[in-house]
């Protein structure tokens, strides 16, 4: 079963009922904003939202909604729509730039084709930078006649203040862990304790999750459960020994660091392994990596509790330098050294 047959399948508008509500109401009421802001996680239907969006303004039937069979309907659902406009990064990049907004503002200058409303799709709003932002800005701020913006964004502290005002804001629910991993068992055949711990480790991005375990045809995949055990063990390993020699510490900072592409799996293992420390002596049965109780155990008869909530604490502000293009190598330096039980800090 492919990825797009299984996002078929799920029922996105029931599971984001409040955000599709909120869209047919508008569509029905023929109050077009200018601007909308669909914030969420990956694959939590927004791109679905948007089309269904789009239908609905355009659609000639008449019924409230959207036909799905008139010419504006089907050309929207074949991407062959001419005033349907995506915004993506270039190929390769992961930034959209001010040529990109500035070429869209030279589509917008004429009138739309054929749409009674034509719609600028962003779909990686928060991958502007800050001057393709402003430039969009002067666009929110005078629109085009009969066009309106869907900017896509996971992180939407990335927008710039002034883009947010003048967008009305829907927000997608990320999936729960009890609905991932049901897909995953019913869809995949994946194993019920396997699907357990991928749902509450990874984000919730459920291509993502996909790729990870190798079931997403579409992009070749890389062995997550290899590389989780081997992660959790060195982990392990580190805080038993590795004031003993902190050589262990910077060669886990090295092997990851060499694996840009993993680090952000990387971040939501570690995430949840130190928080299995942190509940491990109050509810030691709800923890996520069961596959190592023994381990906590130990770890928990040799490690004071305080220490725990000390390196979730190191590892979520080391996530934010990460975020924020600080050197890598630096900052996984600084936090394994840490963890080591060597205090000596390390200026990034």
């Amino acid at each position: 079963m492919g990825i797009d047959q299984t996002a078929s399948d799920f029922d996105q508008m029931q599971y984001q009922s409040e955000a599709f509500l909120e869209l047919t109401h508008i569509i029905q009421t023929q109050t077009i904003p200018n601007a909308l802001l669909f914030y969420g996680h990956e694959n939590t239907g927004r791109k679905e939202a948007a089309l269904m969006f789009a239908k609905g303004c355009n659609c000639n039937s008449g019924s409230g909604l959207f036909c799905g069979i008139c010419t504006p309907c089907r050309k929207i659902d074949n991407n062959s729509h001419p005033d349907m406009i995506w915004i993506d990064p270039p190929a390769g990049k992961n930034m959209i730039t001010i040529s990109q907004i500035r070429e869209l503002a030279s589509t917008l200058s004429s009138r739309p084709n054929e749409a009674k409303y034509r719609m600028v799709l962003i779909s990686k709003a928060d991958a502007m930078n800050v001057q393709a932002q402003n430039a969009l800005l002067k666009m929110l701020e005078e629109p085009p006649e009969n066009t309106f913006f869907i900017l896509m964004a996971v992180k939407i502290d990335f927008l710039l203040p002034t883009i947010i005002s003048r967008c009305r804001k829907i927000r997608f629910k990320p999936l729960s862990s009890k609905i991932i991993a049901k897909r995953l068992i019913s869809e995949f055949q994946t194993d019920p304790e396997l699907a357990r711990i991928v749902s509450e480790t990874l984000d919730t991005d459920f291509k993502n999750i996909l790729t990870c375990l190798n079931l997403n045809t579409e992009k070749g995949g890389f062995n997550w459960v290899k590389k989780r055990k081997w992660l959790i063990e060195t982990l392990i390993d580190l805080i038993k020994n590795g004031q003993n020699d902190i050589s262990k510490g910077l060669v886990l900072s090295q092997t990851l660091s060499l694996e840009p592409g993993f680090i952000n799996d990387a971040l939501s293992i570690m995430k949840t392994f130190f928080r299995d420390l942190m509940i491990f002596h109050i509810l030691p049965e709800k923890i996520v990596n069961l596959d190592f109780f023994d381990s906590f155990s130990h770890i928990s008869q040799m490690v004071h509790k305080d220490r725990y909530f000390e390196w979730l604490k190191c590892l979520y502000e080391s996530e934010k330098k990460i975020e924020a293009n600080c050197t890598l190598r630096l900052i996984l330096d600084g936090f394994f050294l840490r963890i080591a039980g060597n205090k000596r800090k390390v200026c990034v």
